[in-house]
């Protein structure tokens, strides 16, 4: 994921608006709009600030680091789809017993599943 889209999925994460990030941050608000947006690049103190402010690494924020904190060998400009990027915000606010249960169900649809029990 690009810098700008990890910086705007982990603001609507803490569900704050761009003028209170920047606020907490000492940042200007267009300061914030212009990362999110991708057409300012940060500083290394912004990466910083930022970090320690959603308790994150800086490589996370830079996509050098996935969500487990696995490195990449490259920056990771588009790891994931806004689909795909969605679909584990919505995982990773069910409960266990959901996660389960949606497991079960998605363990059904996978092909490679379906033909290895057929087999």
């Amino acid at each position: 994921m690009a810098f700008s889209e990890t910086l705007k999925y982990l603001r609507e994460e803490k569900q704050i608006t761009q003028k209170e990030l920047a606020a907490a941050c000492k940042l200007s608000p267009q300061c914030i709009c212009a990362l999110e947006q991708g057409t300012r690049n940060p500083t290394g103190s912004t990466v910083a600030v930022l970090a320690q402010f959603f308790e994150v690494s800086a490589d996370y924020l830079l996509g050098l680091e996935d969500d487990f904190g696995a490195r990449a060998a490259a920056p990771m400009h588009s790891a994931h789809s806004s689909e795909e990027t969605r679909l584990l915000e919505i995982y990773r606010k069910l409960s266990p017993e959901m996660q389960s249960t949606l497991w079960s169900l998605l363990e059904t649809w996978n092909p490679s599943t379906t033909r290895k029990n057929k087999v």
